[in-house]
């Protein structure tokens, strides 16, 4: 049985299941601010946890600095960065995200991913967000 049949007939069979997975996709993954600081890499995996908090960080690349619209969202600075993970079935997906800072404080812009399953828009990260340092 494909996967897509597997989920249909799990689904139809536990609908309470089904909505409390629903419920808790909805919450986005938690971050440690502190670990915002640290590295790229760090930022990345942080970065990762709170749009997709059941995916596997397998790198990051820098793209480019800065991203030309970081100026709409008052920020100071900017740099895209290429997210690659892994999902749930061991798919690669990578994410494109502008990684935005002012003062103390980051947020992101997800420019493009191509993930099965969105990324979670409740991620705290799409708002300013203090480091905590």
């Amino acid at each position: 049985m494909d996967p897509v049949s597997m989920i249909l007939a799990f689904a139809l069979k536990n609908p309470q299941a089904t909505a409390d997975l629903t419920n808790e996709y909805r919450e986005p993954g938690h971050i440690d601010a502190q670990q915002l600081r640290s590295s790229v890499a760090d930022f990345a995996m942080q970065t990762l946890a709170c749009y997709h908090k059941s995916a596997r960080f397998r790198g990051v690349d820098i793209l480019g600095a800065p991203w030309r619209q970081h100026v709409k969202y008052g920020a100071n600075g900017s740099v895209v960065l290429r997210i690659n993970f892994t999902g749930v079935s061991g798919t690669p997906y990578q994410m494109i995200v502008a990684a935005m800072a002012k003062d103390q404080a980051y947020r992101t812009f997800v420019i493009q991913e191509n993930a099965v399953i969105p990324y979670n828009k409740n991620c705290a990260l799409e708002y300013w967000t203090e480091s905590g340092g």
